[in-house]
């Protein structure tokens, strides 16, 4: 009965996409929070648990997200003097997050507001995405951070032009 239920939660925020691709796997236990600012491409795989509070979310093609992923696209104002962080509840900053295509988010990775993922990265396990992303790198960490490119600059040529072809 829980899967149905999920299965229904699921058909009704794909129903609420901005715009959709095809392909879309969503595994169990996931939210998505405003699924009518989400645009999401074909060939997309987010495991169990994810949460994901869209407020101008683009998802590229060509995507696998880890299990206990985090996507936030607004923060709380929290600078107002005289003002308690409850009475702030409401009071949000919008940015947006962007990942292009072909990436892969490793396991129990967060994305703060503002960030774009460039394409063909790979962020590892356990990261905190708190700036953009240069294309082609492999990043981790709190915060995360590029430790060494994908590809050589040849082979990274060789995969654009094979994608390019298909």
């Amino acid at each position: 009965m829980r899967n149905l239920l999920q299965e229904i939660y699921y058909f009704r925020s794909l129903r609420k996409f901005k715009k959709r691709g095809s392909n879309l796997v969503f595994s169990k236990n996931g939210v998505f929070i405003r699924p009518e600012e989400i645009v999401i491409g074909s060939n997309v795989f987010i495991s169990n648990n994810f949460h994901i509070s869209a407020r101008n979310l683009y998802i590229g093609n060509d995507i696998l997200i880890g299990p206990n992923v985090v996507i936030e696209c607004d923060n709380h104002v929290y600078d107002k003097v005289g003002r308690t962080m409850f009475e702030n509840s409401y009071s949000r900053i919008i940015k947006g997050v962007k990942i292009e295509d072909d990436v892969w988010i490793g396991a129990n990775v967060t994305i703060l507001p503002g960030v774009i993922i460039g394409r063909g990265s790979v962020i590892g396990a356990g990261s905190v995405v708190t700036k953009d992303i240069p294309e082609y790198s492999i990043c981790v960490g709190n915060p995360c951070k590029k430790i060494k490119d994908r590809f050589t600059k040849e082979q990274q040529q060789r995969h654009i032009n094979i994608l390019n072809s298909n």
